[in-house]
Formats: structure tokens, sequence, C-alpha cells
């Protein structure tokens, strides 16, 4: 391959003129030629070398003794099944609007009083409130928002889905269908949701994240093999609105 030269880039100085250099300006030029003939010059369209590569090699792991952090506390949901509702009659008819949605809610609360943990636990201030001040005439203090009717199964009937206030603006979120005529729970999960949707056969809660604009989005999804409403996956977007203020880093989140 023919040699090409690089452009002068001004005339040439004495040869006698050059030895008097300092020692500084000879080693800034020994520096600019190493890195001058490392790029190289050449003709246009020829192919210039980028320099040697790196050996290739397997990664290398840091302090392998070391206790692996635990995993990311997200939403679980494993091993949970649809569960009959006690003390709610059966609906022979099939139609959930005949169930008492508030009743429902209150006769789960009576068989889980001393529950402390899982998906039927409210705290204290929220169960008397449903024991209290839910009924189908009387909502004034109650928590239970308004029940909601969609057709989560895809079985072409309308199931319920409950929503509980709780304290700290936690949501205790509840679907209810029906098996056999007998009312069924298959879903119960505690969120801090700025909106909830429906899209189909899938339920999805957003969620204000720790970064601002952000927010958290659940995916839950009727399985038909287990008739329980599965949790399918959360992700991180970015939030359509504003309006709902980043969670501090420091809350405890509860599911």
């Amino acid at each position: 391959m023919p040699r090409s030269t690089c452009p002068a880039t001004g005339s040439a100085a004495p040869r006698a003129a050059s030895r008097r250099r300092p020692l500084r300006a000879l080693v800034a030029l020994a520096a600019l030629a190493a890195v001058t003939g490392a790029a190289g010059c050449s003709s246009a369209g020829e192919p210039v070398g980028a320099g040697r590569t790196a050996p290739a090699s397997a990664p290398s792991r840091l302090w392998p003794q070391a206790t692996p952090a635990p995993s990311p506390s997200g939403p679980q949901h494993d091993g949970e099944t649809a569960t009959k509702v006690p003390g709610v009659a059966p609906v022979p008819s099939g139609d959930i609007h005949e169930v008492d949605a508030y009743a429902a809610v209150r006769a789960e609360v009576r068989a889980a009083r001393n529950s402390v943990t899982g998906a039927d636990a409210l705290d204290d201030a929220t169960a008397a409130k449903v024991a209290s001040s839910c009924s189908a005439g009387e909502q004034r203090n109650c928590p239970i928002r308004k029940p909601v009717y969609c057709d989560l199964t895809g079985d072409g009937h309308e199931d319920l889905v409950v929503g509980i206030e709780m304290e700290d603006h936690f949501l205790s979120l509840r679907a209810y269908t029906l098996v056999k005529g007998e009312l069924t729970r298959v879903l119960s999960t505690v969120a801090q949701p700025s909106s909830i949707e429906v899209a189909g056969r899938d339920l999805i809660v957003w969620e204000p994240w720790t970064t601002p604009h952000y927010a958290l989005r659940s995916v839950y999804t009727w399985n038909a093999q287990n008739h329980y409403m599965d949790f399918r996956r959360y992700e991180i977007r970015r939030a359509e609105s504003s309006a709902a203020p980043a969670v501090p880093r420091d809350r405890e989140r509860r599911r």
C-alpha cells in the first residue's frame, strides 16, 4: 500500500536550533509524535487503525464472600388463591349485583378480625369503621369506596371490585366473582394508588414513584387455570400527569 504523508504544519526549523529547545518542548514533541504515529495518516478512503484491542476476559467478581443484598421489596403475591367469602349467602342466579358489597366486606373483616398480616388485614381504625359505618343505606364515615362492576374473568358476567381506604393513603383493593353462586375473592392487595384502571381482563394500579413525574404501574390479570387475578408485572413509567407527587424514599410500604 503506497505511503501517504501528513501535510506540513509550518516551515522547517534549522537543525541546530532544534538542539537548543528546552527539554520540556522535546518531551511534548515526542508525545505528539507518538499520538500521531498511533493514529496514522492515510489517504482519503483508506482504513485507519483504531489501535490495539484489549484482550477479552471473563468478569471478575469483587468481594465474593460478601453477603448479597436482599431482593427488592416489590409486590408479593405468590401462593395466593381464590377464597370463599364467609357469611355471605349463595346467589343461585349468578348475578353478583344481588350481593350486598358492604355486607360482604363486613363479613370478611369479622372473619379476619385477629389477622395482623395478609390480604385480609386492615388497621384497627379502618376495621372499626367498616364494622360500624358501612351498610347499603349508610356510608357517611364508611371507608369503603362505591363498588365497581366489570368483567375481569372474561366469562361475560360482571365481577365486583372494592376499595377500602386505610390510613396514610393506603387502599385495600379487592375483587370478587361468583363461583357456582358462591362469592369468592380473587384479588386482594394493598397499594397507594394515584389511579386504578381496567383494560380487558387487566386491573392496572398506578402509584407515585420516588422520582418526580414517574409512576409505578402494577398489572393484575385473570388466570383461568388457578381462578385468581395473578400479579403479572410492575414497571416504572413516566406519568402522564404530574399531579401525583413522588413518594419519599423512607416511607414504608405495605404489601
